[in-house]
């Protein structure tokens, strides 16, 4: 059997599945070590037993046992890096690569910055910021050893000087930062979410109370002790909160500049707070 005609067969029961054919390709490049353009220049060689095994198991666990792919091969790419994943750790979404290029262009040509990202996770946000911005001191924060462990990993893999730190938001955090990152747990604890999402995903980083407000809130209560006088925040935020989310910036941080950014789809995605910012 050729790589197109397992292709070909495998992609009619992913369609009956109703589940995504890019899924097929991803997990056929991981067991092969093609990438996309080699893999469609060996379309028409023979697939090797080992291999069509393999990638039929990965499936199966997608398909049937309700896997995400990027669990099942152990990493995924954002803005540009690789990063290793396991459920331990949120899955970098694409929609999350806006807050890397928001925090990149408004950097702009300023001198070194300090940058704390709050619930790091797998590390993607920091190292993708530094990776861009390599004059930039990058702290990533988490609660989650695991987390850490996976994202010290993360910064080995991409060659990446990221410091992480095992911390319950700011209790172990003396220094003041130019800038705060996040991409904190927003869903509300009642919201109904894809079912590969929440039997999959650490419920930690997904779920938050106060109808998902939760750690917006305990940001903008430390805001000023963390940061500098001259400072900015941005946040990636559900796209139904906007009302609620300029009610505590108005309670905590009554001086800052604020603005809500949209994503591809039109939905509220990120908010970036700044005072006296240059």
């Amino acid at each position: 059997m050729t790589y197109q005609q397992f292709i070909n067969e495998q992609t009619i029961i992913i369609r009956n599945l109703n589940k995504e054919e890019q899924a097929l390709r991803l997990l056929l490049m991981a067991n092969s070590g093609f990438d996309a353009t080699q893999l469609y220049q060996h379309y028409q060689d023979e697939m090797p037993e080992a291999i069509r095994a393999k990638t039929l198991n990965d499936l199966h666990l997608y398909l049937y046992d309700n896997r995400p792919v990027q669990y099942i091969i152990g990493y995924t790419y954002f803005y540009g890096l690789k990063i290793l994943v396991n459920n331990c750790v949120l899955i970098p979404r694409p929609e999350t690569e806006l807050l890397v290029e928001e925090v990149l262009k408004r950097i702009g040509n300023c001198k070194p910055l300090k940058i704390i990202d709050v619930g790091t996770g797998s590390g993607a946000i920091a190292l993708a910021v530094k990776t861009n911005y390599p004059d930039a001191e990058v702290i990533g924060i988490d609660i989650s050893e695991a987390a850490l462990e996976l994202a010290e990993k993360n910064a080995k893999l991409n060659k990446c000087d990221v410091r992480f730190i095992k911390s319950n938001l700011f209790e172990n955090i003396p220094d003041q930062y130019d800038i705060l990152i996040s991409n904190p747990p927003y869903i509300d604890q009642d919201d109904e979410i894809e079912s590969i999402v929440k039997d999959n995903e650490p419920a930690l980083a997904l779920f938050a109370p106060k109808r998902g407000l939760f750690f917006y809130e305990e940001i903008f209560k430390d805001a000023s002790r963390v940061l500098k006088s001259s400072h900015m925040l941005v946040l990636e935020i559900p796209e139904n909160k906007d009302e609620e989310l300029k009610q505590l910036i108005e309670q905590y941080l009554p001086e800052s500049i604020y603005e809500i950014l949209k994503d591809w789809n039109g939905n509220s995605r990120i908010l970036i707070i700044s005072q006296q910012w240059r």
